[in-house]
């Protein structure tokens, strides 16, 4: 008999676990497909974007330190004068300023559409240097009409001629939609909101009239953008960066594109949590597989078949079986890709729109890593296989493998993985240590796995011996004689309970951290704060409003702008010291908040100091959007960051060393009269509906509101690894199918002197919970000190306050997975209670 044959039979009397084993490489490679397929999508639609806005630009100006500014732009500040100067330089037809700044169209019920913010642009006019295309309508004209994205326009069912009222810096106002734009195809550009305005409006609501974001330039016919773009460089000089339209594209592609890599990194991290999960599971399954053929095996030597063919024979199942995975997982990781974009646009964070992108790369990886996982986690049992005696194996009656011993050499690998993981762990300050130090400890566990099989059940065993009696007992004692069957199976769902609970006591802590930052450091009783990232501000004005109104004593505005330090680009906020300290307090470390009174010093947050090696006292080159790089001593370090930020400058000093776009206010801080708070509160509330784009909160709200980005981070985090549990939950399912197989002759004996089916039902139901229970509760217990640690390196060493135990996750993740236990021995106890006694007895 051909070994094809002796490998196509076997797969179809094992259709079972051959689909058990498919179904968790489908799921990984499934996992794995969608982090590819996801950021291709995302690239090539803000290529396609990119390209459609810069397609009738010859060459664009922009500052040269590349400071902050939109996607499509700059920092604005050029100053307007260059526009002329740009249409001066030979062979130039067309130049125009672009003016940019904050504008969100509002909702009916007055909130904002986008949580990414929204762009709010100068349309020019000369048609060849607009960055959108009119979809539908016409182009703005006058101070009341604008022009929105296509995107906005249908989800809020606007038309030519509807009034939309529109977020600004300097309050809410409403215009008259004149038109729909898009970039191309696409309906807006990397989800964000855009509000068109003639140049006049735009420079009057948007910019200061002295400063625009770029000077896009036309030239004339037959002449090369680059030549143009050389031609204009020459005359501008090095203050400022001079590409053509396709490197404009390309640069934009560019700032999405780090973007997306993260966001593809942190996929494809999950992506590898999967295959290792999934991996576990086949090596289980395969071990268990070799065991029970261990008569078939013995037979083929018998017949002529070698050592390798048999090694060969086991490899080959697993690549079929791996291949057959990798088939279905393809066009289902198209399915989880439609999944993220539909959960990303739900958490506010909708992806640029454009036709899926499935890669040639994509696809040969996928057909790469789901054989090679199965070969991988099958390459044991091909060994094991190979080295089978025939005569041992056919007077063999037993085919588990019940050995709970290690060798010596695993026994010296676990120790020294587990023992190199915790010092690593012990010692970390930063992430890199820390995570080496996690994945060691967890490899040293999975190695010693059959070694801690019983002191690690023994509660469990106890448990179900307790609740079900003697069938209990014999449920315990099935588990100690497979103690490699339990270890693999409770060790695949203990590795993806950990890795959810890592997740989430990272971000409990962080949660923890981050309040009690707040309540260490806030003073003032009330905070408006815009939304991060977007872009939102208030206009200055609106500090001396609040501070009139009636119950509020002072209040403080807080204006933030991108700077450069070597090595890094960092946000810094203008304070006035003596004005500030009244609402918070820093907790400086170092120095004195009150030297910032000195025009060129700055405060740094410990944390920050700590991470850029800085120290108080030193001196550091710092290159701001106005008036280039200047020397900043540091006067002061400081220990709370969460309301100042980790960068601080004098208030005298931000306002020369930032454009007037960049002087709004991101936060204002608000102390109330005594015994007025309720009535300052709703005052200032009636104040602040002028501008959607702030919150008004108390402390408490403040803090839990600074905590939403990593619990936002934590849900998305915990949800993308809801498959590397469902592939544990898959292994507990496959593990007991296969034991009610092999112990056919026993489950047959039982019921010849006396067991009930009730009795045999409640045998695998206490197995299965008690390998459930065993790998959750050692998941727990991995992860959560782990997960502390990853926090305390995430903040380089930095984290004052106590660890934190994610108390809702667990209570749904525990109960979750001894529910699921119950399910997934539904139908292996279905199949025990049907075996018949004389067949059993029959069974090798």
């Amino acid at each position: 008999m051909r070994i094809t044959t002796v490998l196509r039979r076997g797969l179809a009397a094992r259709k079972a676990r051959a689909l058990a084993t498919a179904g968790a490489v489908a799921a990984a490679v499934a996992f794995l497909a969608s982090s590819y397929i996801l950021t291709d999508t995302i690239d090539a639609g803000v290529r396609q974007q990119a390209d459609a806005a810069t397609a009738g630009v010859s060459a664009v100006v922009t500052d040269a330190r590349g400071f902050g500014g939109s996607v499509l732009t700059g920092a604005p500040t050029l100053p307007a004068s260059l526009v002329g100067r740009v249409r001066g330089v030979p062979g130039v037809v067309a130049a125009e300023g672009i003016v940019e700044g904050y504008a969100v169209p509002l909702d009916r019920g007055g909130h904002t559409t986008s949580a990414l913010g929204g762009l709010g642009l100068s349309i020019p006019a000369d048609p060849r240097l607009r960055l959108v295309s009119l979809q539908s309508g016409q182009w703005p004209q006058g101070p009341d009409q604008i022009v929105v994205d296509a995107g906005t326009a249908g989800s809020l069912h606007l038309a030519a001629g509807s009034t939309l009222r529109v977020a600004l810096a300097r309050g809410v106002q409403s215009f008259t939609v004149t038109g729909t734009v898009g970039f191309g195809g696409a309906q807006n550009i990397a989800g964000l909101s855009v509000v068109g305005f003639d140049p006049a409006t735009a420079a009057a609501l948007l910019g200061s009239g002295n400063t625009v974001a770029a000077v896009e330039a036309v030239g004339a016919s037959g002449i090369e953008p680059a030549v143009l773009q050389s031609r204009i460089a020459a005359d501008v000089g090095g203050d400022y960066t001079v590409r053509t339209g396709a490197q404009q594209a390309a640069q934009l592609v560019s700032q999405v594109g780090s973007v997306t890599s993260t966001i593809g990194a942190v996929l494809q991290v999950f992506a590898m949590v999967s295959v290792v999960v999934a991996a576990l599971l086949i090596a289980n399954i395969f071990a268990v597989t070799v065991a029970q053929r261990t008569r078939e095996l013995a037979l083929l030597r018998c017949v002529g078949a070698g050592r390798l063919q048999l090694a060969r024979l086991v490899l080959a199942e697993a690549s079929l079986v791996g291949l057959a995975g990798a088939v279905v997982g393809l066009p289902l990781g198209l399915g989880v890709t439609a999944g993220l974009r539909w959960g990303f646009g739900h958490f506010g964070l909708p992806l640029p729109a454009g036709p899926t992108v499935l890669a040639a790369r994509t696809v040969i990886l996928c057909f790469v890593v789901g054989p090679g996982i199965s070969v991988i986690a099958a390459a044991s049992a091909a060994r094991r296989a190979s080295r089978e005696r025939p005569l041992a194996a056919l007077s063999a009656v037993t085919t588990a493998d019940h050995a709970g011993r290690l060798s010596l050499w695993r026994r010296a690998a676990a120790a020294l993985a587990f023992l190199g993981g915790a010092a690593l762990e012990a010692g970390a300050d930063s992430i890199a240590p820390a995570g080496l130090g996690s994945i060691l400890i967890l490899f040293g566990m999975g190695l010693a796995g059959p070694a801690l099989v019983r002191p690690l059940t023994a509660a469990p065993r106890a448990v179900v011996a307790a609740v079900s009696g003697f069938v209990g007992r014999l449920a315990g004692r099935q588990m100690t004689r497979e103690p490699r069957r339990v270890a693999g199976t409770a060790g695949t769902l203990a590795v993806a309970v950990a890795t959810v609970s890592i997740v989430a006591a990272m971000a409990a802590s962080l949660v923890s951290e981050s309040e009690a930052d707040v309540r260490r450091s806030l003073h003032a009783d009330l905070v408006a704060a815009t939304t991060p990232g977007t872009g939102a501000t208030l206009d200055p004005s609106a500090v001396q409003r609040i501070a009139a109104l009636p119950g509020v004593a002072h209040a403080t505005g807080l204006s933030c702008g991108i700077f450069k330090a070597p090595g890094d680009s960092e946000k810094a906020c203008g304070i006035d010291p003596a004005a500030l300290l009244a609402d918070v307090d820093p907790g400086v470390s170092a120095g004195r908040l009150a030297d910032l009174a000195t025009p060129g010093t700055m405060a740094v947050s410990a944390l920050a100091a700590h991470r850029d090696g800085w120290r108080l006292g030193q001196t550091i080159p710092i290159t701001f959007p106005v008036g280039g790089t200047r020397p900043v001593r540091i006067a002061a370090l400081y220990d709370n960051e969460q309301v100042l930020g980790a960068f601080v400058i004098p208030e005298s000093d931000y306002l020369k060393a930032y454009p007037p776009q960049d002087q709004g206010l991101e936060e204002v801080l608000i102390r109330t009269q005594p015994g007025q708070t309720v009535q300052a509160r709703q005052a200032v509330a009636t104040a602040l509906a002028a501008y959607p784009q702030a919150t008004l909160d108390d402390r408490a709200g403040y803090a839990t509101r600074a905590a939403q980005g990593f619990q936002l981070l934590a849900t998305i985090m915990t949800a993308l690894l809801a498959l590397s549990l469902l592939i544990g939950v898959l292994a507990v399912v496959t593990s007991l199918a296969l034991s009610v197989l092999e112990r056919t002759r026993e489950i047959g004996l039982l019921r010849a002197v006396g067991a009930e089916a009730s009795h045999i039902r409640t045998l695998i139901r206490s197995e299965a919970l008690a390998t459930v229970a065993t790998g959750t509760f050692t998941g727990v217990v991995l992860g959560l000190p782990i997960g502390w640690i990853l926090a305390r390196a995430v903040m380089d060493g930095h984290l004052p306050g106590t660890p934190s135990v994610p108390v809702l996750l667990l209570a749904v993740v525990v109960p979750a997975t001894f529910v699921t236990g119950l399910l997934a021995a539904v139908a292996p106890a279905r199949r025990a209670v049907r075996i018949g006694v004389l067949q059993a007895l029959r069974a090798e």
